[in-house]
């Protein structure tokens, strides 16, 4: 196995993952197989005793039809008018525009992005869906889980590949230390370590597990659809950080 040099450090912002868009090829979940790897990663986390924070869900599609303005402004009123129960912001710069709708529930918030960017003179648009809740509940992720299936079956053609990542913390000094409460974890989701980071406060783990279809090429070429990422906080906490098939989300 080899040491990795490089941390996976990805903030959930658009043009980030625009730029990643056209360089990976993965296989969009089904039916609620896009579900299961955030429920799956919550309830490991719990059983090893960490309180579980914010979850993100994430997902984009190459908008092939949206070839100009004017494609994109009729998309847009179509937005408005499918989506009736978000609030549209209209935003733009000598490079892009993007439209910005917002959703906000009593345990979560959903926001669709229809954003159109010019590269050497050629339009590319995407449409991105994000879903995030500020803590993680069994019931409540039941609840947003329907909300989300029903807005993204709306949004997109084909089936896309969904982001996902949970946040959680431990309290106090964990035995063996970072790199040994992240082997563990690894084993739990039956998942072989890839790639690694390791510092004396921070551990980051790229693997690859049989049990989700999502993957994203690592720099060797080898198959990952999970990151784990540990750092110790002050006060003998320790904050951890799961997703699939990468860390979404500053850690």
């Amino acid at each position: 196995m080899r040491k990795n040099p490089i941390c996976w450090l990805m903030a959930l912002a658009a043009a980030v993952l625009l730029l990643a868009a056209g360089q990976y090829r993965t296989e969009g979940a089904r039916g609620n197989e896009w579900s299961e790897p955030l429920e799956m990663m919550a309830h490991t986390l719990a059983q090893h005793g960490a309180s579980l924070g914010r979850w993100v869900v994430y997902t984009r599609e190459y908008a092939h039809d949206i070839q100009n303005d004017a494609d994109f402004f009729k998309k847009m009123a179509e937005f408005k008018q499918t989506y009736r129960s978000f609030r549209w912001t209209f935003h733009q710069t000598s490079h892009w525009q993007k439209v910005i709708g917002t959703n906000e529930h009593s345990f979560f918030r959903e926001q669709i992005q229809l954003v159109m960017t010019v590269t050497n003179g050629t339009p590319q648009t995407y449409i991105l869906y994000e879903a995030t809740g500020p803590t993680w509940s069994q019931a409540g992720w039941k609840e947003a889980a329907q909300h989300i299936q029903k807005t993204t079956n709306g949004l997109f053609v084909n089936h896309s590949t969904f982001f996902a990542c949970i946040e959680g913390e431990f309290s106090g000094n964990m035995e063996g230390g970072l790199f040994d409460q992240a082997s563990q974890l690894l084993r739990d989701f039956q998942a072989t370590p890839v790639e690694w980071l390791r510092e004396e406060s921070l551990v980051s783990l790229s693997a690859y597990t049989g049990q989700w279809k999502n993957v994203l090429p690592a720099a060797n070429h080898q198959p990952i659809n999970l990151q784990l990422a540990l750092r110790e906080k002050l006060g003998g906490k320790t904050r951890v950080v799961a997703g699939t098939p990468i860390i979404t989300i500053e850690y």
